[in-house]
């Protein structure tokens, strides 16, 4: 199929190359099977060439949502971190079409870790230990070139396998180098770290790899358990509120936080190191490698923790008694149902937050950027699609 160039981007030094081909030439060469994921970002589709019959999954960033510039860099980053077997590989494909820039990336069978995880009962511990130290390792890889993924979540783990033999981190959009000052941008989720949380709006924060570290421990607390540990590190949370006294009272043992109980004493010495409110007192995510071989959850504590069962509140309105999963569901996954959200913080009655799909950025603008973006010179008549040349990136 021909192509035609549209036009170079420079990206840490190396040009891009973004070529066109009609909407129709692109279904020519690629068969649409299904879509894989949707977000405020765009979607994922999987494809399978037609002349090779290889698989490969798609993505669709909106043009409205996302600066070209973001794109290539989200792109070029991921091809630099590809080297590692435990990130996701970017391919030679790389396009536009009237709406969207699209790159295509290796194809992972198994969804994502957010489908496999039983809400309010979490998963083995063995296949949480699997998945901590792949995740952990590709974060250090990451760390070690002074880069920090920023967007670390289940929906951002995808699985080769429903046993997490083999996993990979992916979506590198929000990924940004250590030291960088950013802007917060909308909202909060679980994830999000306290200084982030309490960052302003027009003056943002630095860039550090603490952040990551601070989501890492909320996704292990989230694989163990099925719930969120707060919704928000913010006062204003009750769940995080005592939380952050038990720490700043030093962690005495036999006063646990209410979710926290069924834990197992070299399990919460980790998640202190994780989930240190002062950034600076984190650890570094292969820290966790030490307490991989350690039981983390109690069976006998595990009966004695917060489930999700209304009523059973200790007088600080916080549930303290044996509970039983009762929440009600929402839309089906593939192996279990994930319930809606729980009661807000800060009413009557108080529940562990169930897990539900997370999204950082606010959907009505770009992420960290506001308004419409066109490509220069671009021609909103021509009804082409655009095609990528195969390109090598290195960073």
């Amino acid at each position: 199929v021909s192509s035609q160039p549209h036009c170079f981007h420079c990206i840490h030094g190396f040009a891009l190359a973004i070529t066109s081909l009609s909407a129709a030439d692109v279904a020519k060469q690629y068969e649409h099977i299904r879509e894989l994921g949707k977000g405020t970002y765009g979607k994922v589709d999987l494809v399978a060439h037609r002349t090779q019959g290889t698989k490969i999954a798609l993505k669709f960033v909106t043009k409205n949502k996302t600066k070209l510039k973001s794109f290539l860099r989200e792109y070029s980053l991921t091809g630099s971190l590809s080297c590692s077997p435990f990130i996701i590989k970017v391919l030679d494909v790389l396009f536009e079409t009237e709406d969207s820039y699209v790159f295509g990336q290796e194809y992972a069978p198994a969804g994502d870790l957010f489908d496999i995880i039983p809400p309010q009962v979490g998963l083995p511990e063995e296949m949480v230990k699997r998945c901590m130290q792949q995740l952990g390792l590709a974060l250090d890889f990451m760390h070690s070139k002074s880069l920090v993924h920023r967007d670390v979540k289940p929906e951002n783990v995808l699985l080769f396998d429903r046993e997490c033999r083999r996993i990979k981190l992916a979506d590198f959009g929000m990924t940004r180098r250590v030291g960088c000052r950013v802007k917060r941008v909308s909202g909060t989720i679980p994830y999000t770290a306290p200084e982030v949380c309490r960052a302003s709006r027009t003056e943002g924060f630095l860039v550090a790899t603490s952040l990551d570290v601070w989501a890492f421990g909320v996704l292990v607390f989230c694989m163990l358990t099925g719930n969120f540990p707060w919704e928000a590190a913010l006062p204003a949370d009750a769940f995080y509120e005592e939380f952050r006294r038990w720490q700043k009272a030093g962690c005495p043992a036999g006063t646990y936080p209410s979710q926290w109980r069924r834990f197992t004493d070299d399990a919460l010495r980790m998640f202190q190191r994780l989930l240190a409110s002062e950034p600076e007192k984190r650890c570094g995510v292969k820290d966790v490698f030490c307490f991989v071989k350690y039981e983390l959850v109690s069976e006998l504590r595990r009966r004695a923790s917060c489930r999700a069962k209304r009523g059973e509140r200790s007088s600080s309105g916080v549930c303290t008694g044996s509970c039983s999963s009762s929440s009600s569901s929402s839309t089906p996954r593939p192996s279990h149902r994930h319930p809606e959200p729980s009661t807000p913080p800060g009413t009557s009655c108080l529940r562990p937050a169930p897990l539900k799909r997370s999204v950082l950025s606010d959907p009505l603008s770009p992420r960290e950027e506001s308004g419409q973006h066109q490509s220069p010179g671009r021609d909103k008549n021509k009804s082409q699609m655009v095609m990528a040349t195969a390109i090598e990136i290195c960073v």
